[in-house]
């Protein structure tokens, strides 16, 4: 499970930022005792939250969270080559003195096995004629007899193994500045530490930004190929009040290549029975031609969920406006999905961004779950929890008090004078 992530001189994150699942010592109020009970899991010594969201203004910096471990995921998960794979990651805080010579930091904390690690690296510039960036420093600690203590560290070139397992297996040299020694360290051995990090944070991380969607529906539709998982799926639409008795595929053209075409949408078909006239009449609905964008999402969604809840071993989603097309109501019941330990029995973890305010209620989740990116003077992000800021009652409204301007992160508006009034009557408000 994810324990936490940082990040510093990132995009719009100038000062070090940290969003933590740790869930504090906080008790939410009798009424709502139930969410302490289904909202935490215990790994070990620590109680982490299955359910994270970011709220804020629009331009206040929560995406670029949300950017920034999705770029540093994806460097983990990209196999080594002679070019850099980093150029996303390499995008440092602006409004600063030499900004492309900064280095930009990101980090993560996970358990594996019952057992923390804590990984990440710095980059920065190279050579700015070839637009190459470079890793300045990389790090693996790990609990080692109640411990942390280093598996390996790098600075440049060198890297200084120690409890790397078979570290003689790997090549202590890096052939490339921008190479990551954990994918070196993977790729000669299968079965060390570095390589299982790597397998969880490859194979149990997705999300709905590039690619993310085309993969959500990969799972969707081998789901409806087979008749058993099919009605497993039909059945949770139906528990989202989309009621469909047959879910087909067409049949895929012979020109059509690529993953976008293979699971386009368009190749979709709901099926209802009508009465009309005291007849039966079946009704074929096109997913893209006769639904709307949310059930085209839901579907989207659907069958990865579904897979993601019956695996062994749970992972992370990460979901980016996750409001987006969807009724508050429908958001409310997929946020309660994660946070059932029946349904979500293998812990699964959701990180979501939203305006939603209807998901700010202590009857669906608690104040450590909630996060503020906050835009400040100098237009970078400071992103807090709920639970930083002092005098909040546990069955408080959080969405009253969020709307009303109490916890910050909400935006500043002025008033709005046409040019021809402000030329007329200059600042004067109207």
């Amino acid at each position: 499970m994810i324990v936490e992530f940082s990040v510093k001189n990132f995009r719009s994150i100038n000062t070090l930022q940290t969003l933590s699942f740790v869930a504090t010592g906080l008790k939410s109020a009798d009424e709502y005792s139930e969410v302490d009970e289904n909202n935490i899991c215990e790994e070990g010594d620590l109680r982490l939250l299955k359910t994270v969201g970011i709220y804020g203004a629009n331009g206040s910096g929560k995406s670029n969270i949300i950017s920034a471990l999705n770029h540093f995921l994806t460097a983990i998960k990209s196999e080594a080559s002679a070019s850099s794979n980093l150029e996303y990651l390499n995008d440092p805080f602006l409004y600063q003195d030499n900004s492309e010579q900064t280095e930009s930091f990101f980090q993560i904390v996970l358990l594996l096995n019952g057992r923390k690690f804590r990984y990440g690296f710095t980059v920065k510039e190279g050579n700015r004629n070839s637009n190459d960036q470079i890793v300045t420093n990389e790090w693996l600690f790990g609990i080692v007899e109640k411990n942390m203590s280093a598996y390996f560290t790098r600075e440049g070139l060198v890297v200084s193994p120690r409890r790397v397992l078979n570290a003689e297996k790997i090549p202590s040299e890096l052939p490339y500045n921008h190479s990551l020694y954990l994918t070196q360290a993977a790729a000669f051995d299968g079965t060390g530490i570095c390589a299982r990090i790597r397998q969880y944070l490859k194979g149990r991380t997705l999300s709905n930004s590039a690619n993310g969607s085309v993969n959500f529906r990969r799972h969707s539709f081998k789901m409806v190929e087979q008749e058993d998982t099919k009605e497993t799926l039909i059945y949770l639409l139906s528990v989202f009040n989309l009621k469909f008795t047959d879910i087909t595929i067409q049949d895929q053209k012979d020109n059509e290549k690529g993953l976008n075409k293979i699971y386009s949408l368009d190749r979709i078909d709901f099926w209802k029975i009508i009465k009309l006239n005291e007849t039966e009449k079946k009704i074929r609905l096109n997913l893209i031609k006769n639904e709307s964008a949310g059930t085209q999402k839901l579907f989207e969604l659907a069958g990865f969920l579904l897979s993601v809840f019956s695996m062994s071993v749970g992972g992370l989603l990460i979901l980016d406006e996750i409001d987006s097309n969807f009724h508050p109501s429908l958001l409310i019941k997929l946020i309660s999905l994660f946070n059932d330990p029946l349904i979500n029995s293998n812990r699964t973890q959701l990180l979501f961004t939203s305006h939603d305010t209807n998901l700010l209620s202590p009857a669906i989740m608690r104040r450590d779950q909630f996060y503020f990116a906050e835009k400040l003077e100098d237009d970078s992000t400071r992103l807090y929890s709920l639970a930083d800021l002092k005098g909040i009652r546990n069955d408080a409204d959080f969405a009253k008090s969020y709307l009303a301007g109490l916890y910050g992160a909400t935006p500043t508006l002025d008033k709005y004078l046409s040019i021809d009034t402000k030329q007329e009557y200059g600042t004067m408000e109207l």
